[in-house]
């Protein structure tokens, strides 16, 4: 992509970057550098800088850390072109003056290409948020995805985009009709997300919430590219009757009697209750986390109540049918349990990729009047 390019010249000539706020900045250790003045002497200035105007420090020099050849952590300023031309206002000499000149241009030409995205972005957004022909949304989802863009996409965009990206990829997807295209989209999804997040410093303040977003992303398009991988759309149309039929009868050989589970005393925890969506209190994005009661639900889970994993004689390197049986409260939809309990026992207690459940068996045993009455019964068995 051209303008990714640019940007990438930019770095590389300048040592231009943008910050987590969007702001093109430049080191201290690299105007240092270019200029042939000493790094300390460099932020000796810019402190007295800072001394005399205090808002300075507000934006216009932002202090971080950077590790030396020693891995000690040592002091930099990273400045906007404001504060740029404060510090080499006063440098003398043709070379610098060429360099200044050069630097000035280059702070300008980037904002530029920035705004430029940002705004082709918004455009594109807007654009595929109006009612417009299904031919134009294919052509502007074209634009971002598909072929070699989606890994580009998905490695160049910022944190603030990125959430409105995955959700037109999302509908770019469906468009989708071959699922081995679709399977090639979702690699490159995650192809393209990865780069994204192992270039994150771990000194960015938003190191954390940005890292976790991504990977939660990676992780989940991971599980689809893998479930499409092991069932292909287009054989289960074509023998659809057969493995229906098939299905049916292995379903019925191997229902378990209900002395054949175990029994775990606790209510099931619904999908409505797993996640929810807050603000970082950083940057006041929105990021997706586990409630506090999904997580109070997994930390009293009994494990206790479950067969030890070496006992069941289950071969985990083939994949397993799961039956389970709930006792619950009337209001609640028992298909909206099981992935709680999945999560809980095959990846969390047996340490299994939950990839090897073939199918799932859910229904209610009976109902309870309140959750303290709740049971779950799990029982695990090999497809022959």
């Amino acid at each position: 992509m051209q303008m990714e390019s640019k940007l990438m010249e930019f770095e590389k000539e300048f040592g231009l970057v943008v910050n987590e706020d969007g702001k093109v900045v430049v080191s201290s250790r690299t105007v240092a550098l270019k200029y042939g003045k000493d790094h300390s002497d460099v932020l000796k200035k810019i402190r007295k800088f800072i001394e005399a105007i205090p808002e300075l420090a507000e934006g216009n020099f932002t202090l971080g850390s950077y590790l030396d050849e020693n891995k000690q952590s040592r002091p930099e300023f990273l400045m906007d072109r404001q504060g740029f031309s404060i510090l080499v206002n006063k440098f003398t000499g043709d070379d610098a003056l060429i360099f200044t000149y050069k630097y000035t241009k280059a702070f300008e030409e980037m904002i530029e290409e920035l705004e430029h995205r940002r705004q082709v972005s918004l455009d594109v957004v807007k654009a595929l948020n109006e009612k417009d022909n299904k031919l134009q949304r294919k052509q502007l989802l074209e634009s971002h995805f598909g072929k070699r863009k989606t890994v580009t996409t998905f490695k160049t965009c910022s944190y603030e985009e990125f959430p409105e990206l995955v959700k037109l990829f999302e509908e770019y997807l469906v468009q989708i009709k071959n699922s081995e295209i679709k399977r090639i989209e979702y690699g490159r999804f995650i192809d393209g997300l990865t780069k994204n997040r192992n270039n994150i410093s771990p000194t960015d303040k938003m190191y954390l919430p940005k890292t976790t977003t991504y990977s939660y992303f990676i992780q989940e398009f991971s599980n689809r590219k893998s479930i499409s991988e092991n069932k292909s759309y287009g054989q289960k149309i074509r023998y659809k009757d057969e493995i229906i039929k098939e299905q049916q009868d292995m379903i019925q050989n191997l229902n378990p009697k209900i002395d054949e589970y175990m029994i775990i005393n606790k209510h099931g925890m619904s999908n409505n209750y797993l996640f929810e969506n807050v603000k970082d209190k950083w940057s006041n994005d929105i990021i997706t986390v586990k409630t506090k009661t999904y997580k109070n639900w997994i930390n009293t889970f009994p494990s206790y109540q479950l067969i030890d994993k070496n006992e069941l004689n289950i071969d985990w390197n083939k994949p397993i049918i799961v039956f389970l049986k709930f006792d619950c409260i009337e209001s609640i939809d028992v298909q909206n349990l099981a992935k709680s309990i999945l999560d809980q026992v095959i990846t969390r207690e047996y340490g299994e990729d939950d990839n090897i459940v073939d199918k799932v068996i859910v229904e209610k045993n009976k109902t309870v009047n309140s959750y303290s009455q709740g049971k779950i019964y799990i029982c695990i068995r090999n497809i022959d």
